[in-house]
């Protein structure tokens, strides 16, 4: 098989491509580490041909791609999920990308601060909920960040989002535009029967050792 996605058995940073590839309707290798493969890994993460070793990996016949983001761009753009050639609209995505990652990177940080979490996570809550209200606005009525049309941006912000909404529905389903882009996505012919599959894991989110794993 030569489309073959690697990551841990896990949501964090690998359900989007995993999305995109089920969108795609192409055929694909699902290759999740368990947490006890970690030693395996380490042993064999150099071995693969890989110029940056990490995870998730990607590799598409003689292609082979590394770190989270460039993998997802990877993906939308082999599967046409880019916003074209308007530069607005590509600024646009290209903002919401990295606004979606910070908010994967606050969220990630409090859950794997198993000390700090009851401490700091009401006031992670409230900026939290600010940010969203902003990005709320910039969405626009959509469905999707750039209307009508879907990219891999759209991908992103529904799974970073939804892993919050896991922990604290309340706080995101404020957020009336963002809860439109998760509808539609969740409504997308080609994820539906995913999502409503045994086959869709709504957690883990974070590995065993983290405050908030998910699965709670």
């Amino acid at each position: 098989m030569s489309l073959k996605l690697c990551y841990w058995d896990v949501r964090a940073m690998g359900e989007i491509p995993r999305y995109l590839l089920r969108y795609s309707g192409q055929v694909w290798e699902d290759d999740r580490l368990a947490m006890a493969d970690f030693g395996k890994w380490q042993a064999e993460k150099f071995t693969l041909g890989l110029d940056l070793p990490n995870l998730p990996y990607l590799i598409d016949g003689d292609i082979k791609v590394t770190q989270s983001v460039a993998v997802i761009r990877y993906l939308g753009r082999k599967f046409g999920l880019v916003p074209g050639d308007d530069e607005k609209d590509i600024v646009k995505c290209e903002m919401i990308e990295q606004e979606a990652v910070d908010l994967r990177s606050a969220f990630q940080k409090l859950c794997l601060d198993k000390e700090g979490f009851e401490e700091k996570k009401p006031a992670y809550l409230d900026g939290m909920e600010k940010k969203l209200e902003i990005l709320d606005k910039y969405i626009g009525d959509g469905p999707f960040v750039l209307g009508e049309k879907l990219t891999y941006v759209d991908f992103m912000l529904y799974e970073f989002v939804s892993q919050i909404r896991k922990m604290a529905p309340e706080r995101v389903d404020t957020a009336v535009n963002i809860g439109k882009l998760l509808k539609a996505v969740e409504d997308l012919p080609q994820l539906k029967d995913h999502f409503n599959s045994e086959l869709y894991k709504t957690g883990p989110i974070h590995p065993p050792f983290a405050a908030f794993t998910g699965l709670e």
